[in-house]
């Protein structure tokens, strides 16, 4: 009985002395504290400028001393949701006045023992945090190089775009990542319990097996490279979701198309309404506001006008606009005051001003550019008998002061050669002798009149006639090109139609080329840079497109090709166009157009049928390794400030005056007296000829209105050579060149 009240008394004597669990739980909380304190650990504030210093060391581990950039939040923000993720250097608030079951304390604790192993070690797991973030992001880094360069910098266009679909093989960078989040270091710190246990709940559901049970799962892990996701961002939630390391993959990059790549040409393949036009815009603005800052030249082709009108009303434009006098606009259908152009106007005083070398060259590719534009004139493709004709007799033309269209038509006429024959005397060799002896043979003769009857049929069209019919051109490319102009060219599609619009647009498209040949006489350093667009670009081109391209190339001139479908091109133009050109943009294309374009892309065809309105799988040669996704946004240059429709009447003045004549005017140019008086075309205009000597100016035609009679206007064309024949004086029975026969004989 004794020893039972002794061992109680003992009992609750220990009882009184014994510390409680309380009282425990507060000392180890008070000692880490204390650690804390020593570390600077104990304020909000101090932990950031850790982590803000961790984030420091990896940014220089991955990027030295390398320039800011937008990664450096990237990396700040991986550090803060590691260290919050798994409560690093996180000292527990404890409310010591609340009573707490045992439970509770023994919670408290385990989280005090944890946090004083992280300050026991500080060194070596601030520096392991911090090799571990370093491994986390390099994956990303090296699959995607422009996430680490800087935007403000970059020499090109910036498109934004989704950084998860800009990384090639997504299931081995997330493997990657994978894989230092469940490294053996991190384990055995223990560092990152709680990320660790998420990842692993991640690998069992995704490998098939029972996350909340992973004691079961007994089979091989499914490793994400043999993950079959039907899409990138299903690859990323399945393994790496629930954690901050899924974020890493939840980025928009500023994507830059390099100005050198640019110069290598782009084409562009987007279906009815995808954002064509659209994308476009946003690319030429961005070449607009380059201009205020150097100089560059933007030239543009468009079919449907709305394009052309949408950049020529822009307030840069107008009145004390930064491009103000900088424009050029091309409309034909300003039909009251056509606009002067003349094929055969070659610049022929500057040539004459080359050394002998680069004048034959130049010479020699002017008459290659005829071939490409006089096909289309004669809406066939040339027999080899009608490309010697035209070989020989464009050389011809560039001899004839102010020849025009009508000139072709005369030469092809019979008797050509006599009337002719004072500039057939200025050539050489064979040119002249082809001239003297097989020009006007019978074998040739059939050839002629086919021609004839091609050219007849053009000029039937009064909106060419007009346009075409004056001895010079008002519009010098290469002069324009090389000041810097913004070149707006309608090819009106719903004027001049199918065949009108591809002879305009070929028209401008050889003076392009020959302006861009021509630039082999300047530096490379006063080779202002020409980018050209061109929509519907099937409507010009060829099999020329090749050698257009790689001259254009070479002299500092870059086109962006856009069509709508591939089946637009014959399949040696799809060539032409696949190989000239080192940016590849493709969207909102048929199946069938998706696995031909898959291989160019080096992408696969799923990839371009998944890009949404305005967005383009987008390949760049030597930039990009597979195709990415780049979007446009919609409106971008329709939100730009506009001109006042005062300034837009202005405008329409100064481009009239600049680049066009009033009708009433054509077949007058010669009589002003302004042209050369020594026979030879001094680039400025030429005296009125001799009734003997060939007359170049076409007929005077009558003012266009609504009694004009068909797309050919016979009835108008008519009256236009009864005009000519009353105003004219007599030739003696010779017709004046410009004056079209109205009994045009055998030949007709």
């Amino acid at each position: 009985m004794a020893s039972d009240i002794g061992a109680k008394l003992h009992s609750f004597l220990h009882g009184l002395i014994r510390p409680s669990e309380t009282d425990l739980v507060r000392r180890q909380w008070e000692e880490v504290a204390a650690q804390f304190e020593a570390r600077e650990l104990r304020t909000i504030e101090e932990r950031e400028r850790l982590i803000a210093s961790i984030a420091t060391e990896v940014r220089f581990q991955l990027f030295g001393d390398s320039p800011m950039n937008d990664q450096d939040g990237v990396i700040l923000n991986l550090v803060l949701q590691l260290f919050n993720y798994d409560q690093l250097f996180v000292l527990p608030d404890v409310d010591w006045d609340r009573t707490r079951t045992i439970a509770e304390l023994w919670e408290i604790r385990e989280e005090l023992t944890r946090q004083q192993k992280l300050v026991d070690d500080f060194d070596r797991n601030c520096e392991l945090i911090q090799m571990a973030t370093a491994a986390m992001l390099r994956p990303i880094y090296e699959a995607c190089p422009a996430l680490m360069q800087d935007t403000d910098e970059a020499d090109g266009i910036s498109v934004p775009t989704d950084l998860l679909r800009s990384l090639g093989d997504v299931g081995e960078i997330t493997e990657q990542v994978l894989g230092v989040g469940l490294a053996d270091e991190l384990i055995e710190a223990p560092l990152l319990p709680r990320l660790q246990s998420r990842l692993e709940y991640n690998l069992i559901a995704a490998s098939g097996g029972n996350p909340t049970d992973p004691a079961s799962f007994k089979r091989v892990f499914k490793k994400p490279s043999q993950y079959d996701a039907k899409a990138p961002e299903e690859m990323v939630e399945a393994y790496l979701g629930g954690t901050p390391l899924a974020a890493l993959f939840d980025q928009e990059l500023t994507f830059t198309i390099p100005t050198k790549s640019r110069f290598e040409h782009q084409h562009i393949v987007a279906g009815s309404g995808h954002g064509k036009t659209q994308t476009l815009q946003y690319l030429i603005a961005q070449d607009l506001a380059a201009m205020e800052d150097e100089k560059r030249t933007v030239i543009v082709l468009d079919s449907q006008g709305d394009l052309i009108s949408n950049i020529a009303k822009l307030d840069v434009f107008g009145p004390g606009g930064a491009l103000h006098d900088r424009l050029a606009l091309i409309d034909p259908t300003d039909v009251e005051y056509p606009v002067s152009l003349n094929l055969f106007d070659v610049g022929q005083k500057r040539l004459d001003g080359y050394a002998p070398l680069e004048r034959e060259r130049l010479t020699n590719s002017i008459l290659e550019l005829y071939d490409f534009v006089l096909g289309t004139l004669l809406d066939a493709q040339m027999t080899q008998k009608q490309n010697v004709i035209f070989r020989y007799v464009t050389r011809l033309m560039l001899h004839i002061p102010d020849a025009t269209i009508h000139t072709l038509r005369e030469l092809m006429e019979p008797g050509s050669e006599v009337k002719f024959a004072e500039h057939i005397a200025r050539l050489e060799g064979t040119a002249k002798h082809f001239f003297e002896t097989e020009f006007a043979s019978r074998e040739f003769e059939q050839t002629k009149k086919q021609v004839l009857r091609r050219l007849w049929g053009i000029l039937e069209n009064q909106t060419f006639e007009r346009m075409f019919s004056h001895p010079r051109s008002k519009l010098d490319l290469f002069t324009e090109m090389n000041a810097g102009k913004v070149i707006l060219i309608n090819t009106a599609k719903d004027l001049l139609k199918e065949q009108g619009t591809e002879i305009f647009g070929r028209f401008f498209i050889a003076m392009i080329a020959q302006a861009a040949q021509e630039r082999a006489t300047l530096h490379g350093s006063e080779r202002v840079p020409t980018m050209v667009y061109i929509d519907e670009a099937q409507d010009y081109f060829d099999r020329n497109i090749g050698l257009i391209l790689a001259q254009a190339r070479k002299y500092n001139v870059g086109m962006v090709l856009a069509h709508q479908y591939l089946g637009q091109l014959e399949p040696k133009l799809q060539e032409a166009f696949a190989a000239n050109t080192a940016i590849k943009f493709a969207g909102g294309v048929s199946a069938k157009d998706a696995r031909s374009l898959a291989p160019m892309l080096y992408t696969d065809p799923a990839f371009i049928e998944a890009q949404g309105k305005g967005s383009f799988a987008a390949h760049i040669r030597g930039v990009t390794k597979h195709a990415v996704p780049l979007s446009f946004p919609f409106g971008y240059l329709e939100d730009l400030p506009e001109m006042t429709e005062v300034d837009r009447d202005a405008q329409r003045e100064d481009m009239r005056a600049r680049y066009a004549v009033h009708h009433s005017q054509i077949g007058k140019e010669e009589a002003d007296g302004d042209g050369p008086k020594d026979g030879k075309d001094d680039g400025s205009g030429g005296d009125d000829p001799s009734p003997d000597k060939p007359n170049p100016t076409g007929p005077k035609l009558k003012e266009p209105g609504p009694q004009d009679k068909g797309p050919g206007g016979s009835d108008t064309h008519a009256e236009a050579v009864k005009q000519s024949d009353e105003q004219s004086p007599s030739n003696g029975g010779k017709t004046r060149r410009g004056h079209i026969d109205p009994t045009p004989g055998e030949d007709w």
